[in-house]
């Protein structure tokens, strides 16, 4: 079995927007025994405390502040200070210390979006029970709406609240999975999920059975866990028929495949019979519907599990991906559960939590948190944040500490590109899977503050960490990296260089073309260009749809020749392999339907009547 690494598009919370806001810090609240009165210098102790114990302290304070006043305004800004106050001059290794002032910032600036009523029984809640609230806290992205996660966890507390902490990341997965009803589209029918309460008993019940458990499992993985749409009554049947199952993707070939509607377009008999996993097991039906079923009873027995679709040359398709485990390592097999021909497609999967189609390739890099501890996914988190902060605070000038704590830097950061980089190198090298952390580093090349050797130093670590098992990913991140460089023989050597790492990789390495394409054609070289062009015409006709968009750019440039852009096409359409019979809807998908469509135009436009009707008769008789 080939291990595929491919396919959280995860959105980057900039700690300076979404839900942290740029608010004006102030003085950070003074601890207990360091409070001064009004217009007195401050006391310098014998024997300095800790930033790590500061922190603490503080953070500590301004929640207990909320918990009695329930003013969130000001506590954001006192959280926003103290966070930045850390994020200027706490040391890579004060990890206590940007946890605990993250957590504060997180939390109140959450809850603060919160229903009204309720911000100050969940603030109550949460921090008796420090558990869910740390794995909650971290968790949130921009894709969720803080109000309807609070809102969901707040249905937990009402009928579970004495489970929670215990299954914290269970109940922080609900939480930002189930924020809103969360349903499935599989073609002409739709599922729903069961009631969140309903999903979180079952799993519970359960865990004893589940392949992978539940209360260890990361919530970031859970939330492919969780988001099942299949009834309660229909994850029992799976449990039943599959527990303990390791290879979940095979179960995409137990469903026979409806060739009728296939070949003919006629209405699929488990749509006629009702779309439930027995069903689909006893009826059958399309790629869809192969892949769905798999899903389905991989979350049932506690596999995570992601339906993924992708494009190729002929025909959209559809796949699964899961999550399995060896010696201790996990990776994501995103081949068994597919048809052999479609391999290497890159595919897009639904990331249930950001509400949002993602590459596969995000999903394969959650492999890497098998194993890794809670604290240490925590703290990525806190100091991505805080290189967020310096990345994107126009005017960052935190407040000098009251009473100077102990163990501080030797000079406070400043909001520049070296800073970022030295607090997200440490981040990475405590949790390599959060996508956050790269794409912080892509960004930075992309708005052109990386100097040359700091794109070399970080195109190594990216490879070197991410290359072999995570190719998609990793070209998702180097090729804007690419782009920045200036020169563009220099910039040609270095796509040139991706192009023969990733050349096994059909769709990657045409990817890797239509970018040299395009910083020739930036540059006026327009022969090169083409040849670009031409290259993915002529490699990778037949290996996926970016075929159609390098005819496109290639026709661009010879525009005004329409000899050469006639034969430009011919050329092409004569190197797509025909499709095998398939149904009209499914032809039209192909490359060789949309080119031949295309190449008959260009005919007719030319004055060459007769073939472009000899061409348009191939594809009619085609899709009859």
């Amino acid at each position: 079995m080939r291990r595929i690494a491919t396919g959280l598009a995860v959105a980057v919370l900039a700690v300076s927007g979404g839900f942290f806001t740029q608010a004006q810090t102030t003085a950070p609240v003074p601890t207990a025994t360091t409070a001064k009165a009004p217009g007195t210098a401050a006391s310098q102790p014998a024997s300095r405390i800790t930033i790590e114990q500061t922190v603490k302290m503080q953070a500590a304070a301004i929640l207990d502040a909320l918990q009695n006043d329930g003013d969130f305004a000001a506590a954001h800004t006192k959280a926003q200070g103290l966070f930045d106050q850390v994020a200027a001059t706490a040391g890579e290794k004060s990890l206590d210390a940007f946890r605990e002032a993250d957590f504060a910032l997180r939390l109140v600036a959450t809850l603060e979006a919160a229903k009204k009523e309720s911000r100050q029984p969940l603030l109550k809640y949460l921090r008796t029970n420090d558990g869910l609230a740390h794995t909650l806290v971290f968790l949130l992205n921009p894709g969720n709406h803080p109000k309807d996660v609070y809102a969901m966890l707040d249905k937990l507390r009402e009928k579970r609240g004495e489970q929670l902490d215990k299954y914290a990341t269970l109940a922080a997965a609900i939480c930002v999975v189930h924020d809103k009803p969360f349903s499935r589209q599989i073609n002409e029918n739709s599922t729903q999920s069961a009631d969140p309460i309903d999903i979180f008993d079952y799993y519970v019940k359960n865990e004893s059975v589940m392949n992978f458990g539940i209360k260890q499992v990361p919530a970031e993985l859970l939330i492919y866990v969780v988001d099942t749409t299949a009834s309660i009554d229909e994850m029992k049947w799976a449990l039943g028929k599959y527990v303990h199952d390791e290879i979940i993707g095979r179960h995409f070939f137990d469903i026979a495949y409806d060739y009728e509607h296939f070949l003919h377009a006629t209405p699929k008999k488990v749509t006629e019979k009702g779309f439930n996993l027995p069903n689909i097991l006893k009826y059958g039906g399309v790629c869809a519907d192969q892949a769905y079923y798999a899903m389905a009873i991989g979350k049932a027995i506690g596999v995570p599990t992601a339906y993924t679709v992708g494009q190729s040359a002929e025909v959209g398709h559809a796949w699964v991906g899961f999550l399995q485990a060896q010696n201790g390592h996990g990776f994501w097999n995103f081949d068994v559960g597919r048809y052999e021909e479609y391999r290497g497609v890159k595919g897009n999967v639904f990331d249930p939590q950001a509400k949002q189609e993602i590459p596969d390739s995000y999903v394969s890099l959650l492999a890497e948190l098998i194993g890794t501890k809670p604290v240490d996914r925590q703290n990525c988190v806190a100091l991505t944040d805080a290189a967020l902060r310096l990345k994107s605070a126009e005017n960052f000038s935190p407040v000098a500490w009251d009473i100077e704590p102990a163990n501080l830097r030797p000079a406070p950061r400043r909001a520049e590109a070296a800073s970022v980089l030295g607090l997200l190198e440490p981040a990475l090298n405590l949790n390599r899977a959060n996508p956050r952390a790269w794409f912080a580093v892509r960004d930075l090349a992309s708005e052109g503050k990386l100097s040359l050797e700091q794109k070399k130093k970080w195109s190594e670590v990216l490879l070197k960490l991410c290359g072999s098992k995570y190719p998609d990913f990793a070209l998702s991140v180097l090729g804007p990296m690419i782009e920045t460089v200036d020169d563009p023989a220099d910039q040609n050597t270095l796509w040139n260089g991706a192009f023969n790492m990733f050349k096994n990789r059909s769709d990657l390495a045409a990817e890797i073309r239509m970018g040299q394409a395009h910083m020739w054609e930036k540059h006026e070289q327009k022969n090169k260009a083409g040849q670009c062009y031409m290259d993915v015409i002529e490699r990778y006709c037949n290996a996926g749809p970016f075929v159609l968009d390098a005819l496109s750019q290639a026709e661009e440039l010879l525009s005004g020749k329409a000899d050469k852009i006639l034969s430009l096409y011919e050329q092409t359409w004569t190197r797509i392999q025909r499709p095998q019979q398939m149904a009209g809807p499914f032809m039209k998908q192909s490359n060789w339907y949309k080119v031949g469509r295309m190449y008959a135009g260009k005919l007719q436009s030319a004055g060459n009547t007769t073939k472009a009707k000899d061409i348009l008769a191939q594809i009619g008789d085609a899709t009859k």
